[in-house]
């Protein structure tokens, strides 16, 4: 499946690295250093006559990390010891932890505050609340249906669909694709643009929309379609994309938030 992915209007590399684009849900605050200060580290000159607000990071191994900001784009740099050289970009350590985000969490507005749904939803609430959506069936509608709450523009939702593709083509599955949007904060609101384009599509076309990237001008009732589906992201408590629903041959409901290490476990759990 192929999907636009715009890079973000802030720091690209700074995208989540669990297994689903998670909602944030606090924001925390840090003192600032002043621009004055920092500005006379040689590497950081330039940056701060260009009217950047500057903000020291700390010391990780070697280096300082200083924060800059311009309006509502910023840039984190490290700076080189002798204070003659800054690299702009983020820093992962040897565990995979991506040190820079940790860092950048501590800045206010950068990580927003944003809070879908307070406590797990109960039994019985999650299929009717995903079935007041408006969302897109791919595949065989005799198949056991699988829901996907997705944001169009997360990479964790990409993956997910691009590997359910050949449980849709077997016909051994149906997904009801549901677009919400939770990443206007990182994508400078292309989320929303790309929901509301979905929802204005018929409904048995969505997928191949979304698989084509496009974004088209919205319909005059998609907004209402979108407030509707973020009540129901509100009811099930969404805490990111993907997040999959489904019903037990039973009837009892399951649930699982991001992306499964193994489709095929999944599946074999819908609707048996």
């Amino acid at each position: 499946m192929r999907a636009i992915i715009p890079l973000a209007a802030l720091l690209p590399s700074l995208a989540l690295a669990a297994p689903q684009c998670a909602i944030a849900d606090t924001a925390a605050s840090t003192s600032k250093t002043s621009t004055s200060s920092l500005a006379n580290v040689p590497a950081l000159r330039r940056i701060a006559a260009s009217g950047a607000q500057l903000t020291n990071l700390g010391t990780v191994p070697g280096v300082r990390a200083v924060f800059a900001r311009a309006g509502q784009r910023f840039q984190v740099f490290y700076v080189t010891p002798d204070g003659e050289s800054v690299i702009g970009g983020v820093m992962w350590d040897a565990a995979g932890e991506n040190i820079t985000r940790q860092q950048v969490a501590k800045i206010d507005g950068v990580t927003p505050t944003v809070v879908i749904g307070q406590a797990d939803a109960k039994p019985g609430e999650l299929i009717k609340a995903a079935e007041a959506t408006t969302y897109g069936p791919a595949g065989n509608a005799s198949a056991p249906r699988l829901w996907m709450f997705f944001d169009p523009q997360c990479s964790f939702s990409i993956r997910a669909m691009q590997q359910l593709k050949l449980y849709i083509d077997q016909g051994r599955v149906q997904l009801a694709l549901v677009p919400v949007s939770i990443l206007d904060h990182e994508d400078g609101g292309l989320s929303t643009k790309a929901v509301l384009s979905l929802l204005s599509q018929p409904a048995d076309q969505m997928a191949a929309a979304w698989s084509a990237g496009r974004v088209n001008a919205p319909a005059a009732d998609a907004a209402a379609k979108l407030s509707r589906n973020m009540q129901a992201a509100g009811q099930i408590h969404l805490r990111g994309t993907p997040t999959f629903l489904w019903r037990n041959a039973h009837g009892s409901e399951g649930r699982l938030d991001g992306v499964p290490d193994d489709f095929g476990t999944l599946i074999a759990r819908v609707g048996s």
